[in-house]
């Protein structure tokens, strides 16, 4: 089932600039769904199709673009709770799993991070992780280059959805203290993507 996200908004009132000195990590949360409009502009400041060649939001090492988005649902207006994935060049989600249970969700991270649970939304960061060893393999360190490519697209892609969110004011948390074969299994990634964030999501408490 694919469900075409509204089209995101291009321009806005908030200044880069403040949203800079406004960010921070929120992790608690209101019951309030998160509207899907919001939801949709989140998903298009972190892959988004930007231009021509099907560029995206985030910068990404020869072009390459190895991340995918997994993202859970918890409370989102207008989507049953489940699992999608994003398609970046139709800006749309496909449910690819029912439901997961909070305690599945809590379990996810290292240590005590009831956000996991408590968040509208988890976005979770993957990346086809080999693509991007075997792609820059020439370069030195061998067998590492194109690993840590990997991970400053994702910190880039972290940083969009940060900035993003506080423009929308709405709360955002970066979790990278997480157990990857438990997200790999709730998550049902395939063996060629590995988990490299989870990013919580939801509206704020006092907002």
């Amino acid at each position: 089932m694919v469900f075409e996200l509204p089209a995101p908004g291009l321009q806005s009132s908030e200044s880069l600039v403040g949203c800079i000195e406004s960010r921070r990590s929120s992790r608690e949360y209101s019951k309030a769904p998160l509207p899907l409009g919001v939801l949709s502009q989140l998903l298009w400041s972190a892959q988004g199709v930007t231009g021509a060649e099907q560029k995206r939001s985030t910068p990404s090492a020869g072009g390459l673009y190895p991340l995918h988005l997994k993202i859970v649902v918890q409370r989102v207006s207008e989507l049953e709770p489940g699992t999608y994935e994003y398609d970046a060049d139709s800006h749309s989600l496909k449910l690819v799993g029912g439901c997961i249970p909070e305690g599945a969700m809590h379990e996810l991270g290292i240590g005590n991070q009831p956000w996991l649970k408590d968040a509208a939304v988890v976005i979770g960061v993957t990346a086809k992780l080999g693509d991007a060893v075997r792609n820059f393999e020439h370069q030195p360190p061998q067998g590492e280059r194109g690993a840590c490519y990997v991970y400053m697209e994702t910190g880039a892609l972290a940083q969009n959805v940060y900035l993003q969110s506080t423009a929308l004011g709405v709360g955002c948390v970066l979790v990278a203290g997480f157990d990857d074969s438990r997200v790999k299994k709730v998550l049902r990634l395939p063996s060629e993507l590995e988990p490299t964030a989870l990013l919580c999501i939801g509206k704020l408490r006092d907002a």
